[in-house]
């Protein structure tokens, strides 16, 4: 088989491997797509040590397939089931969630187990739909952490593949004050496709925009805050903290879902006195990948549209070029077996 390992900066090389061979506990997917995913250019352009990313590893973790071989003890799958595998559980150890192998033509996935690591897809549904199941969950999550309720205000910090992911999970659900920030106009007309209002902080202020999408809350010494009752982080930019504690009302909340790497420094009072909360969000549950499924088989929903682009497992390189360079590219998709 073909497969795509990384060997370090800006070097990634399409190799022959042996076609691997599940044990009783194990299945093999036959990769149909994989997504690139920001992670995979962090390594590319910074070196992979951090995030858990090795050279001379087989890489990819946005995939979905079809099962060819099951082990005799796995219960519940079966070999030509369409699948969407949970990265982080498919080696064993969440430390390989970033080396789970989907950029090769087949993978073999451990300790196999129905709605735990991995998950069957309708037959029907289009793998050119299904590949963006990983990035939709973790949006999904970012946004269930907040127990999200009918009526509440939600701000979105970044329009790339999760923020509009948790965008989406909110305007599915039938959420309807959603606010996506970002300074693509191009990404930002995805927003409003999706249904969410748009802030583009290049041309209007973002205190301003919010106050005129959300109107006023109030924070505990009864001053002017903003009317969101939650924020949601895609960015990782460190003003964003700052304005949340210097603009956020009573009881607000941020989740920070972006690997911002910048130190944020604020004053811990203004925290306390209105009761503002930081959650951070990392990876999903079984219930935020199951809810990105449902939301991809509803073909009126166009969060699937973020794939901007294919390519052949053989042309990877000009793909992590592409998704490296292209803004307007917000996914760049590799048709692994096809």
């Amino acid at each position: 088989m073909r497969s795509v390992i990384y060997e370090g900066i800006h070097d990634i090389q399409v190799k022959d491997l042996p076609v691997p061979q599940a044990n009783t506990q194990d299945i093999v997917v036959r990769v149909m797509r994989n997504g690139i995913c920001g992670s995979d250019l962090h390594a590319y352009n910074l070196g992979g040590d951090e995030i858990g990313i090795l050279k001379g590893s087989q890489i990819g973790h946005e995939f979905v397939g079809v099962v060819t071989e099951v082990g005799q003890s796995v219960q519940g799958i079966e070999t030509g089931d369409h699948v969407f595998v949970n990265p982080s559980l498919a080696k064993g150890s969440t430390s390989q969630l970033a080396m789970a192998g989907g950029l090769s033509q087949y993978n073999l996935i451990q300790n196999a187990r129905l709605d735990w690591n991995v998950f069957k897809l309708p037959s029907t549904l289009s793998f050119d739909r299904a590949v963006v199941t990983e990035p939709y969950a973790v949006g999904i999550h970012g946004k269930n952490l907040l127990n999200p309720r009918a009526g509440q205000k939600f701000v979105i910090f970044g329009a790339g593949p999760v923020g509009l992911a948790s965008a989406s999970g909110l305007l599915e659900q039938g959420i309807s004050d959603v606010a996506v920030v970002d300074i693509d106009q191009q990404r930002l007309a995805f927003a409003k496709k999706l249904g969410a209002q748009v802030i583009n902080v290049q041309s209007e202020d973002l205190h301003t925009a919010l106050i005129r999408l959300f109107g006023t809350g109030h924070g505990l010494m009864d001053d002017d805050r903003i009317g969101a009752d939650a924020y949601i982080d895609c960015v990782g930019l460190p003003e964003y903290m700052t304005d949340f504690i210097n603009w956020g009302k009573f009881g607000a909340k941020f989740v920070v879902v972006a690997l911002g790497a910048t130190p944020v420094t604020y004053k811990p009072q203004f925290l306390a006195m209105n009761e503002l909360s930081f959650l951070g969000s990392a990876i999903y549950t079984a219930a935020d990948i199951k809810e990105a499924i449902h939301n991809i088989t509803n073909l009126d929903n166009h969060f699937p549209e973020i794939v901007s682009a294919h390519y052949p497992l053989e042309q990877t390189q000009a793909a992590f070029e592409r998704a490296n360079t292209d803004k307007e590219a917000v996914k760049v998709v590799i048709d692994v077996n096809d």
